[in-house]
């Protein structure tokens, strides 16, 4: 859901709106210490989906892609 303060309820946003794509996947990184999953950019728009649970299919996806499965415009 996107607002004038962000996108919000976002998964492992753990309660914060987020402006553009670039500040979640900061967020979501600078999480990743906690065994939390996020995307990992592999080449220029490109990013990879990054997590520790064994056996994870991989998963990439375009940051196009990112920006409307987590309901970005910019």
């Amino acid at each position: 859901m996107e607002s004038e303060q962000g996108v919000s309820n976002l998964p492992f946003a753990r309660g914060r709106s987020f402006a553009c794509l670039d500040d979640y996947l900061a967020h979501l990184q600078s999480n990743s210490a906690i065994d939390l999953p996020w995307w990992r950019e592999v080449s220029p728009g490109l990013y990879e989906h990054v997590t520790t649970f064994t056996g994870a299919q991989r998963e990439t996806a375009t940051r196009e892609e990112l920006m409307r499965r987590f309901g970005f415009r910019c």
